[in-house]
């Protein structure tokens, strides 16, 4: 077992994560079959494209952008994924144990079986399959006027990545008029969604995990950021549009939805934060309600070198984003209503959306027993938080793998967080944060001050801050116990 296969599988059973498939579920598998003759609308010759990345493997999402003279009309079509996966069957059961797939360098534990996520499900090129479709009519100022949801089948007539569709839009040659048409009317429309996104202060905050290549060895040779592109933002915008549209339609048919909400930071989180940002020297009047003072500390932190670290400092103020089925609103993206309807491969509360969708859309009337949906939005909200921690685990226990080599060798780090016993700090270009004991530290003996977020020398009054420049040596790795032991290097 390599590196990856073992950090894998011990980040596995700490978390308890089930990645096999029982004998019921196989049995289901074998018996589960894509019927295309359901009467549902024929889409199959409007050129529908998929827009992933170069690695991905299942593609829930297609879409197709026309413009009019007065208006655009964006459709997008998601895998319908409630028509393969039965509420009772036990394949649903372990999709509801999982919660959602889980992401690690070079690996997938998936929510749902690969004949069903890379096959019957994913929406590969040039073959037909069953969808949930969201068309969207928008002005040409980008308002959204009407919306409707239908079940159609379509085919995506061309798989895209988010490289050649930045190549095309800079170089628009070799793709067929249809769909050159669809990509530049939905470059246009996305121009006005995020003017849109810009005008209602929606928060953009930089969260980008890092990228481990990974040899055949199943050892890191380099760790890199995604690098954004424009293309990013169009699926991003356009799939917004459509889990918008989701929220809006459960609520109008039910009165509550499996909606993702975001609510505003506490008042206490907010003075903290107004505090260490003044403390940090930015200086002048903070203003009062929560989305103006965030916005103005975003804007501060973009102006710094150390823009990642007093982002965090940002993101840790607020709350996480969750699923319920309270209409609290979305704060972040600054939005009434939000829902997650575009990823129901590998998100267990997409399904539920559909579900809830296409009952009002089969006239099935189903008794829907919203205590029960809370209870489980409760628990896809636990199971996404237990995914990132294990995404996380794996990829800083690689980093440390990685860094056994550099142990000894002096790096630049900076401050990201302090404690009573010590600073964390993060190693440059290396995206992981090592612990500088507080009896390392030179010349004084150190306490935290929790007002002031400062390790402050009782003698000497020398202060360690969060953001602050450090050049540290590699002193020790324990990569099973993802521990990084730094010590500063002493002035001389």
């Amino acid at each position: 077992m390599n590196e990856l296969e073992s950090t894998i599988s011990q980040v596995i059973s700490e978390n308890y994560i089930p990645f096999e498939w029982n004998e019921k579920i196989e049995n289901e598998l074998r018996d589960i079959n894509l019927d295309i003759n359901l009467p549902r609308k024929d889409l199959t010759n409007v050129p529908f494209i998929t827009i992933d990345g170069a690695d991905a493997k299942d593609f829930d999402d297609a879409v197709h952008c026309v413009q009019g003279q007065s208006s655009f009309t964006l459709s997008v079509a998601i895998a319908d994924v409630a028509e393969i996966v039965k509420v009772n069957s036990a394949i649903n059961e372990e999709a509801i144990e999982r919660g959602t797939s889980i992401y690690f360098p070079s690996k997938v534990i998936p929510m749902l079986p690969e004949k069903i996520s890379n096959n019957l499900c994913s929406l590969v090129p040039n073959e037909i399959r069953n969808v949930l479709v969201c068309e969207i009519v928008f002005s040409l100022d980008g308002d959204l006027q009407s919306y409707k949801f239908l079940e159609a089948r379509i085919k995506s007539h061309k798989r895209m990545t988010y490289i050649s569709v930045d190549e095309h839009l800079k170089n628009s040659s070799g793709l067929p008029g249809n769909i050159k048409e669809s990509i530049q009317s939905l470059n246009v429309l996305t121009k006005n969604l995020l003017l849109k996104r810009s005008q209602r202060h929606a928060l953009e905050i930089d969260g980008q995990e890092p990228i481990l290549h990974i040899n055949n060895d199943g050892k890191v040779s380099e760790i890199t950021l995604p690098k954004r592109l424009y293309s990013h933002q169009m699926i991003e915008e356009a799939m917004l549009a459509a889990n918008v549209c989701a929220a809006n339609f459960m609520n109008k048919h039910y009165k509550f939805g499996v909606y993702r909400i975001h609510e505003e930071p506490d008042n206490a989180k907010l003075e903290s934060l107004k505090n260490f940002f003044s403390l940090k020297g930015f200086s002048g009047s903070y203003k009062k309600e929560p989305l103006g003072l965030i916005s103005q500390c975003l804007s501060h932190s973009k102006k710094e070198k150390l823009n990642k670290v007093l982002q965090t400092v940002v993101l840790q103020s607020l709350k996480r984003a969750e699923y319920s089925t309270k209409e609290v609103g979305h704060f972040g993206l600054q939005l009434e209503r939000y829902s997650h309807f575009t990823s129901p491969i590998r998100r267990y509360p997409d399904l539920m959306t559909h579900r809830l969708i296409k009952n009002i859309l089969n006239k099935n009337n189903l008794e829907i027993d919203k205590d029960h949906i809370e209870e489980n939005c409760i628990e896809m909200s636990d199971l996404e938080r237990m995914a990132e921690k294990a995404s996380r685990q794996v990829t800083q226990q690689m980093i440390c793998y990685y860094l056994k080599k550099h142990i000894g060798e002096e790096f630049n780090a900076v401050i990201t967080g302090m404690a009573d016993f010590g600073l964390f700090a993060e190693i440059d270009n290396f995206y992981v944060s090592g612990l500088i004991h507080v009896t390392d530290l030179p010349g004084d003996r150190y306490f935290y001050d929790k007002e002031a977020n400062v390790l402050r020398g009782k003698k000497t009054g020398r202060a360690y801050r969060l953001g602050q420049n450090v050049l540290v040596t590699i002193a020790n790795v324990l990569p099973e116990e993802r521990k990084i032991t730094l010590v500063p290097k002493q002035k001389k």
